[in-house]
């Protein structure tokens, strides 16, 4: 998949995000309208691949090629994947009033929302009314990240996505039971499923995600951390190697996390050595570190559905290992 937004654009409410693109849009927008502000107001067709086989009885073939609708100065469908014949496209208008009943009953309004590469990933943030707070003054705003591809690559999912006010840090929720996403793959009934996953059962649901990670980062803010169990957690995510331990050497990102650490911008003085701080510096640098994708969107991708979630959602496990075995 391509890395950059798709059209050069998104759509978003509020601050500008860190890429300096994309159209503003009043809060409490419309579904349509943030679809329409995002450049996402076309959809997908499913069309059999050239030298596809024909399967009988059932007149179907055995792959299938997306194709988008010519968006802009485009004058041809762009093909977006080839598929099985199991796929069935989620357009984005389904996708995006998804959260209609959320913007009517006052739960949540949309924050951003855009594309990646050619289109193949259609993305929508929303943001929840209410928020939790950490430690005394530590906010943390509650988001639902919901996520459709168009390449057969993933499921339809909606994420439970918090983010840390005073930094900008986007969290994982890796719940014990496996609770964080709700996921729907791409088969004939993706739209009566994904329905079903609407309005009042995911808001208790969500409410339920968001209540028990409030009670986890609460005790993850009164866990005390020596320089030595500071030590043990970075070598669970990032091992030294053998010349390394030989000779007292610290990893790069070791030494980046430790001086977020001592950053009081970004971690306050009243839980710096807890396992708080820590988890929240460790997701700090992978959301923020340089990489070889220099597009600056590649952070999206990355931090959201790439390795960067990944390792996000092992540093959350990894503290709550932690606190389980001091129990």
């Amino acid at each position: 998949m391509g890395h950059d937004l798709f059209q050069g654009s998104m759509a978003f409410v509020g601050e500008t995000p860190w890429h300096r693109l994309g159209t503003a849009v009043e809060s409490h927008v419309r579904a349509e309208q943030m679809m329409c502000a995002a450049n996402l107001d076309w959809q997908v067709q499913k069309e059999p691949a050239p030298g596809a086989r024909l399967l009988a009885p059932r007149r179907i073939h055995d792959r299938y090629i997306v194709l988008r609708d010519p968006v802009g100065d485009e004058t041809e469908a762009v093909a977006l994947a080839i598929v099985s014949k199991e796929y069935e496209p989620l357009q984005n208008v389904d996708a995006f009033t998804f959260f209609e009943p959320f913007i009517d009953n006052g739960w949540a309004e949309f924050h951003t929302a855009g594309a990646l590469g050619n289109g193949e990933r259609v993305w929508a943030l929303a943001r929840l009314s209410e928020h939790m707070v950490i430690h005394g003054d530590d906010p943390i705003d509650r988001f639902l990240l919901l996520s459709n591809s168009h390449d057969g690559s993933s499921a339809v999912t909606v994420r439970f996505t918090p983010v840390r006010v005073v930094c900008q840090n986007t969290l994982s929720l890796a719940q014990a039971d496996g609770t964080g996403v709700v996921s729907v793959r791409h088969t004939r009934n993706i739209r009566h499923n994904l329905k079903k996953a609407q309005a009042q059962a995911l808001k208790r649901l969500s409410d339920a995600v968001f209540a028990e990670a409030e009670s986890l980062f609460a005790r993850m803010a009164e866990r005390g951390m020596a320089p030595a169990a500071v030590d043990g957690y970075l070598e669970t995510l990032f091992p030294r190697t053998r010349r390394q331990k030989t000779q007292g050497l610290e990893p790069t990102r070791w030494g980046r996390v430790k001086q977020i650490l001592d950053d009081e911008t970004v971690t306050p003085s009243a839980t710096r050595e807890t396992l708080w701080a820590l988890y929240n510096a460790v997701v700090r640098d992978e959301d923020y570190r340089r990489t070889r994708e220099m597009t600056r969107d590649a952070r999206l991708e990355r931090v959201w559905f790439g390795r960067g979630y990944d390792l996000k959602r092992k540093a959350l496990e990894t503290a709550r290992a932690q606190l389980a075995s001091a129990a």
